[in-house]
Order: C-alpha cells, then sequence, then structure tokens
C-alpha cells in the first residue's frame, strides 16, 4: 500500500547576522549557496520578506559583486514594508556576493550579505558503504565545489545537524581517527560528516568542474551495509527517521528538490541473499517511481553493477538483475565495476575509487552535457551466446574485447577458460571445468569446449570466490579492447 509522501516545505529562513534586525526574509540566499541553471545557463536569486516594524525604509540597495568586484548596483522600492525581487547570475566559475544597505540619510548600513553564490548543477548520490567511502588520501577541495548539511548514514539528523547549511564538499573525514583510518583502512562509513560526498563523489566533481566549466554540488545519502529496502521512501514514517527521509530533507532544504539533474546509485551487495535478490526487481521500480516523484527534474540515474566480494550466495544474480534493469528503463545508465584497481574484497583502494569517477564521467557528459563521443565509453555487454560448432560457443559483445588469460594470486594461476559456467536447463549454472581454451577476436570470445555435450545456459563470473577457494574473485577479466572497461558480468544466459 502507498501513502501520501509529506516532504518538508522550503522554510521561511530569518536571517541571524547582527545587522540584519531590520528585515526578515522569507526567500534570500546563503553564504556557499549553489542555484541550479537552467536552460539558459542562469538562475534567479530571490529576495522577499517584509521590513520590521520600527523601520521606516523605502528603499533598499542592492549591490552585487562577482569575483570581488563591484557588478551591479541598483535601488529597490519598499511598498507597505514589503519587498520581493529577484537577480539573474549565470553559470560559470566564478563567485557572486549580495549586499543589501540603507541608504537612508546618505548614511550607509548594511543590512544582509551573503557571499559565494554560484550557479550551477546538482546531484545526488546514495546507496551503501561504497557509494560514499571516505579517505584520509582524499584532500582535493575547490570553491565549486558544495553540499549541504551532514551526510549521516543510519544516524538521527539531529537539531545540531540541521544548523550545518551549505558549504564546500569535502571527500575526506575530520571526525574519524584512530589506527585504521590512519592507514587508509576505514573510510569513514559509520561516521557523521559535514558536506561528505565521499572519494569518487568528490572525484567526480573535480572532472565534471575542469570539463565542463560549471560548478557542482553533491548530496551523498549513502547507508553503509543497507539494503534497497533500507534506501526506500516509507512515507508512513517520519522523515528523519530514514535513509530515503534524511536524503530528501537535505535537498529540499537546499532549494534543490526539483533541479537534480542525476542520481548516482551504488548498492547490491547486501540484497545478495535469496529471500532479498527475489524482490530485488520489483523494489527497484519502486524506488525509480519514488525518485522520479520526489526529485520531479531528474534526468539519469546511474546504476552500478556491483564487484564479486562481501555479500551472500545471490551475488551473479544480483549483477545480472542491475543488467536488466538498465535495459528495461531509458534513463538508467549502468557502469561496471569489474577490473577496477585496489578492491580488498568489499571496498576500493583510494585510487579504486578515483577510476570510478572517471568511468562515469564520459556518461555523464554525454548524457547531460550533450558532448558527442569518439570512443565508447560504455562497459562491453553480452549480446548473444550461440553455438558456433559442436564444441564451440561464440560470445559476441557490443563493442570489440580482450581477455586476460590470467590471473596470479598467492602463487596460484587462476585461468579466464575457468571462469565460464554452464548450466543443462534453466536452473542456475553450475558446471565448470568444460572449457578447453579460450580466445578473443574483435567483438567475439570463442570457447572451445571439452565435449559436444550440449549447455542451455552460460555464466561468466563465479559468485564471489575462486572456485574452491575462499579467496575473493579479482580477475581475469574481460575488458573493452579500446577502453579497457571491465565487462558487465552475466548469469544465466541462455545459449542459442
Amino acid at each position: 500500500m502507498k501513502f501520501k509522501i509529506t516532504l518538508p516545505i522550503f522554510f521561511l529562513f530569518i536571517i541571524s547576522f547582527s545587522y540584519a534586525q531590520d528585515l526578515n526574509f522569507e526567500k534570500s540566499p546563503e553564504d556557499y549557496q549553489l542555484y541550479p541553471r537552467d536552460k539558459n545557463n542562469k538562475a534567479s536569486v530571490v529576495f522577499s520578506g517584509i521590513t520590521t516594524e520600527k523601520n521606516e525604509l523605502n528603499e533598499l540597495e542592492l549591490k552585487v559583486y562577482k569575483d570581488e568586484a563591484l557588478y551591479e548596483s541598483k535601488f529597490i522600492k519598499i511598498e507597505n514594508k514589503k519587498f520581493e525581487f529577484s537577480y539573474i547570475i549565470n553559470a560559470g566559475l566564478f563567485e557572486y556576493r549580495f549586499e543589501l544597505y540603507d541608504d537612508k540619510k546618505n548614511e550607509k548600513k548594511l543590512l544582509f550579505s551573503a557571499d559565494n553564490i554560484v550557479c550551477g548543477d546538482a546531484y545526488i548520490i546514495t546507496g551503501q558503504s561504497n557509494s560514499h567511502a571516505s579517505s584520509n588520501k582524499s584532500i582535493y577541495s575547490s570553491p565549486f565545489v558544495r553540499s549541504f548539511g551532514v551526510k549521516t548514514g543510519y544516524e538521527k539528523y539531529s537539531d545540531e545537524d540541521k544548523k550545518i547549511r551549505w558549504g564546500l564538499a569535502t571527500g575526506n573525514c575530520k571526525n574519524c581517527k584512530g589506527e585504521a583510518w590512519e592507514k587508509g583502512y576505514d573510510g569513514g562509513w559509520f561516521v557523521k560528516i559535514s558536506h561528505g560526498v565521499g572519494v569518487w563523489g568528490m572525484e567526480l566533481a573535480k572532472l565534471l568542474v575542469e570539463k565542463h566549466q560549471i560548478p557542482v554540488s553533491i548530496i551523498n545519502g549513502g547507508s553503509g551495509s543497507s539494503t534497497i529496502e533500507e534506501n526506500m521512501l516509507y512515507p508512513e514514517k517520519i522523515s528523519l527517521e530514514t535513509s530515503f527521509g534524511r536524503l530528501a530533507y537535505r535537498v529540499d532544504q537546499a532549494g534543490l528538490k526539483n533541479s537534480i539533474k542525476a542520481i548516482f546509485y551504488h548498492q547490491g551487495e547486501s540484497d545478495t541473499y535469496k529471500e532479498r535478490a527475489l524482490s530485488y526487481v520489483d523494489n527497484f521500480d519502486i524506488l525509480n517511481k519514488d525518485w522520479k516523484r520526489v526529485y520531479k527534474g531528474l534526468e539519469k540515474i546511474y546504476l552500478f553493477q556491483i564487484h564479486p566480494g562481501c555479500g551472500d550466495a545471490f551475488q551473479s544474480e544480483i549483477r545480472e538483475i542491475q543488467t536488466q534493469i538498465s535495459k528495461k528503463y531509458d534513463h538508467v545508465k549502468i557502469m561496471s565495476t569489474t577490473a577496477v584497481t585496489g578492491h580488498d574484497g568489499c571496498h576500493f583502494s583510494f585510487e579504486g575509487y578515483k577510476e570510478l569517477a572517471n568511468r562515469i564521467l564520459p556518461l555523464v557528459s554525454r548524457d547531460l552535457f550533450e558532448e558527442k563521443q569518439a570512443s565508447i565509453i560504455t562497459p562491453p555487454q553480452l549480446l548473444k551466446a550461440y553455438y558456433s560448432g559442436k564444441k564451440e560457443i561464440t560470445l559476441n559483445f557490443d563493442q570489440p574485447v580482450q581477455i586476460e588469460k590470467f590471473y596470479e594470486l598467492n602463487g596460484t594461476k587462476h585461468l579466464m577458460k575457468d571462469q565460464f559456467f554452464f548450466s543443462l536447463n534453466k536452473n542456475r549454472p553450475y558446471i565448470s571445468g568444460v572449457v578447453n581454451n579460450v580466445e578473443s577476436k574483435d567483438e567475439q570470445i570463442i570457447i572451445k569446449l571439452k565435449s559436444d555435450q550440449k549447455y542451455f545456459a552460460v555464466t561468466w563470473l563465479p559468485n564471489k570466490e575462486y572456485i574452491g577457494t575462499k579467496d575473493i574473485y579479482n580477475g581475469p577479466w574481460i575488458k573493452g579492447l579500446n577502453n579497457k572497461i571491465g565487462a558487465l558480468s552475466f548469469d544465466n544466459r541462455k545459449i542459442y
């Protein structure tokens, strides 16, 4: 049963500056605020409110500074103690400051000031721990990368948290301490972080700013180890009691609810249990509908297929489900995590998280900036598997591919030919060790079988561990020949 959602409305923000006692604002800019750009690369900064009873203001002087230089000065009429006006700003790598003065009797009195205002694009990142891992190596900061509020994970959004408004985004964690953090092992997954967006969120913002010269805001609502259900909307609960609600609250308070361009979703490891895997498709459908209903300007959802690792026995199924989800919805785009460097069995290294950002950047540039791509930017996907001989199966991909013949771990060589699994019927593939050799040629992988036994379906990649071991799978990989992006794994695909 669905319930009607009730989200907080954009509150009446009463300015607390000591010099603002002459004005009570309903709407006004805040320090470090990002205003979402429209199709004309502009945004309207609105001022509205009333003057106090003791004040007899008839006119305000507005001074606008752009990168510290006075850009424009104009006078605003006040009627019946009310004022409402707007100022158009442009998107770009520059900052605005707004000052309002009482110019009565030629004695200027500063009544209000808001600094470091920018115009750009807004995004959301959410999911479980790999969506928001922080690192003490993440030291990049930019005046053009912003966030709003506190990344809390599962913790209650307190009254103190509500006081944290706009600020510069960070991929670090000032509150993380201890030996694990100092050695770079702790991602700050369960620590409150003001303006925290995670390592790859920060790297993606950096790349977007550098490439497209547009300021970026990211609000990260990730919750470590969360299931898809824990990321869903529960309208019957108080908003701030859920991960969805805390994220939506921050986006709403930032004034961005109708201007989120894309959501990046990295989640699934916690749903690799049978009862959860079976409901993942339906749950994503609900989550997708609620995202689109709450964030009305949403254009794209970027979904990461999970890496073999932490989780249970249905990882192959979840990975396949995620691929099929990306095919079901035109606005959902998928990126692989196979062949990403530095995977420790559950999380990625600092460099690995940066690689995730580099992989997804071209998709964002294509989809949201209309950038034409001169090369293939997507992970290889299996299109069709078929018998091309009595003892030969050909796999057709959507682009030229290459294969790693083996991956050596702890002195053992794990061969690519042993990473394909087969079934005799619609049941999950379980037959291994039947491949004699594997070769790649252009868009094809040719599998030479040891016998002429006919198989119904094929899977690439074990569930999470090398067969017969407790070691998490970390190669060999199928990659794009030209882009070197790891292929999307596939599970129980029919052989024709």
